[in-house]
């Protein structure tokens, strides 16, 4: 894709939004071809947050199996399962914003392919700790003392499996986070230019 090309399409996507009902006043739920709703905005720094609060946690019950904070984990996972799939959901079925600038065709590519991708993954991973710990015999509990119900009954062979397949899928979710952080400070730090300010909710010009 070409930067003539890019610059064809800004100007066909910001003339669509000024005859839009958005550009009216009306509160944006949706992404359009021109930035990020709030509720983008707001549930990616949500997420961004649980996400980075399970992965401390995961460090600490490494070194201290048992502890209380097993329940803390349980329920930040939980919150996390049903923002993610509406995030997933709302990724594919939304038109998704312009990159900022003229970005490499190839970045762009690969930094909405590892969104997506992330976005998948904390659907699945949650999904698959929860049947990893049923079919193990655990039980999922939330602070309170409120239990997760287990849909399925203790199998060691199962636990396995899907202790296996949430490893699998976790090494290369963090190599993705790590891929995405990296992308938003080069945008931040190298390229200086308004990604950050957009995902912070500030009308920036593409």
């Amino acid at each position: 894709m070409s930067n003539s090309h890019m610059s064809s399409m800004k100007s066909s996507m910001k003339d669509a939004e000024l005859r839009s009902p958005h550009a009216q006043g009306r509160f944006q739920w949706r992404d359009s071809g021109l930035g990020f709703s709030p509720v983008t905005i707001a549930l990616h720094w949500l997420v961004a947050v649980l996400v980075l609060a399970i992965i401390a946690l995961e460090i600490v019950l490494w070194f201290s199996p048992g502890t209380a904070l097993a329940s803390v984990l349980n329920l930040l996972g939980t919150i996390l399962f049903p923002v993610s799939l509406y995030r997933f959901w709302a990724r594919v079925t939304s038109w998704h914003p312009l990159p900022v600038g003229t970005p490499n065709p190839v970045e762009v590519i690969v930094s909405r392919s590892v969104a997506t991708s992330l976005a998948l993954a904390m659907v699945l991973l949650p999904i698959a700790a929860w049947l990893a710990k049923s079919a193990a015999g655990q039980l999922v509990e939330l602070p309170g003392g409120w239990i997760i119900p287990s849909p399925m009954r203790p199998d060691a062979q199962a636990a396995h499996v899907f202790e296996g397949l949430f490893r699998i899928g976790a090494t290369p979710f963090l190599l993705g986070l790590a891929l995405h952080i990296f992308g938003a400070c080069k945008n931040h730090f190298v390229l200086k230019n308004d990604a950050l300010k957009r995902m912070l909710g500030k009308r920036v010009e593409l």
